[in-house]
């Protein structure tokens, strides 16, 4: 990957670690939960040493002071509040149906989300089911369509995720602020759409794999925010930078993911997840067993994958967006007004050509620009250009790389006498996305034939 895209990612004006915890109140290490910095450190609250027993009571006997706290904080940040918006549910608070945001909100409403917000803060919540409570909609075809879930079920995982945004930010947990984020990408790890959609015909909220004019979710369901940010802090992968956490979870992505078989049915789903609904991202995550394929992290596909990096890069408060081409899904890092970045297709990072094989290559070199993006993909170019560019980067990474596949691949057209232009190679796997004359150019045959010399040659492989 280019030095200058790399260098677009990096955080301007972030405060260091130690500048961080000299000018906190409490000294507590950047990226320590409070909760259990409270709990650990045995801080005192009135006298008693903290436990989640005490400070479940301190939340609870301060409850007013606290949502006054809240409430002042968002109406001071009017740009944070603007964007917290509560789609739809035809109660009696909201008849018309109305997007609604925080300043238009009922007191209640307001003072249930102060009170998740506080309860998350101190890691209090008991947490979200992996699997929430749902109804399955199938499509002609008998495909899942969308899986529904009930306001007041929708409600509670609304607040947990907007909550869990603000947590992240106001308990320091990355290096980066969502005060610098523009509207749109407030919205996106904000606005209760880009986790469902409300169906006034079915008083429902629904998570959509895709729609032509609706908010595309992709095929997953998100569980609790905060056990789904807890593994990725376990597992390291939140970097100093979002562009360096986005390559630490597509190197995951890389290394872990497997790609689904069949189709989108409710037994294909029970078969691969254990649950009928879209994939739960917390399964995806700990990995499940198949009665034919045995244990894997399973992901649906293009639309798994990238409903499953907008699910999970939102609790650390990195905005993804689902693009849809020829069917396909493709993620969409919405970093900034001024540079968007993007994976040619969902399914990327786990290509067979180079998922198991040698070099591993670095998984930001998968990323594509604004630039690159607009050229294979504007919506004005012919259909057929456009289908034969979805993943057709992670195979110009193949041809950077050459992988050991790619070196099988060309041993076994060798053995049996075909050349590039009948060979399996170019036939089945760079036909419909790079010309014959790219490869030739990019000396890509004299290359892999170098490569195999240096290794001792095709039966070494």
């Amino acid at each position: 990957m280019i030095p200058e895209l790399i260098n677009k990612f990096f955080e301007s004006d972030l405060i260091s670690k130690e500048q961080y915890e000299s000018i906190s109140p409490l000294k507590k290490p950047y990226g320590q939960k409070l909760g259990n910095f409270l709990i650990e450190g045995g801080f005192l609250v009135e006298d008693k040493v903290s436990t989640p027993e005490v400070l479940k009571s301190f939340l609870e006997e301060n409850e007013q002071f606290l949502f006054k706290l809240f409430d002042q904080f968002l109406n001071e940040n009017s740009k944070l509040a603007k964007t917290i918006i509560w789609r739809a549910d035809g109660s009696k608070e909201n008849p018309n149906g109305v997007p609604k945001s925080y300043k238009y909100w009922s007191q209640s409403k307001k003072r249930e989300l102060s009170t998740t917000f506080w309860n998350i803060l101190l890691d209090l919540l008991p947490g979200l089911d992996e699997t929430p409570p749902y109804t399955i909609n199938l499509d002609n075809d008998g495909e899942v369509f969308s899986i529904d879930l009930q306001p007041n079920d929708a409600w509670k995982y609304y607040l947990a995720y907007v909550a869990h945004v603000l947590r992240v930010e106001l308990d320091k947990l990355v290096h980066w602020s969502i005060f610098k984020y523009n509207e749109t990408q407030l919205e996106l790890l904000l606005d209760s759409r880009t986790l469902f959609e409300y169906f006034e015909s079915r008083h429902a909220y629904s998570i959509l794999r895709r729609h032509k004019s609706l908010f595309n979710h992709g095929s997953t369901t998100p569980g609790d925010p905060s056990r789904i940010y807890n593994f990725l802090d376990k597992e390291k992968l939140i970097g100093i930078t979002r562009w360096e956490s986005i390559g630490h979870l597509l190197g995951w992505c890389r290394d872990y993911l497997y790609h689904f078989k069949e189709g989108n049915t409710p037994k294909n789903y029970q078969d691969h997840w254990q649950y009928e609904g879209y994939p739960p991202v917390e399964r995806i995550i700990s990995g499940t067993e198949h009665p034919d394929l045995g244990f894997q992290h399973f992901t649906a596909g293009c639309w798994g994958t990238t409903g499953f990096l907008r699910t999970v890069l939102r609790t650390i408060n990195i905005p993804v967006v689902l693009e849809e081409r020829c069917n396909h899904a493709l993620p969409h890092f919405v970093y900034s007004t001024s540079h968007e970045f993007y994976l040619s297709h969902g399914d990327d990072p786990y290509n067979k050509l180079y998922k198991t094989s040698i070099p591993k290559f670095p998984p930001l070199d998968l990323i594509i620009d604004d630039y690159k993006f607009k050229k294979w993909f504007n919506k004005d170019l012919p259909e057929k250009t456009i289908c034969n560019n979805v993943g057709r980067h992670a195979l110009e990474v193949a041809v950077e790389y050459l992988p050991n596949e790619i070196l099988k691949i060309y041993c076994d057209d060798l053995a049996k006498g075909r050349t590039p232009e009948n060979g399996r190679m170019y036939n089945e796997i760079f036909k419909n996305h790079i010309a014959l004359k790219e490869l030739d150019a990019a000396g890509f045959w004299d290359r892999i034939k170098e490569k195999i010399d240096r290794s001792g040659g095709c039966n070494e492989l």
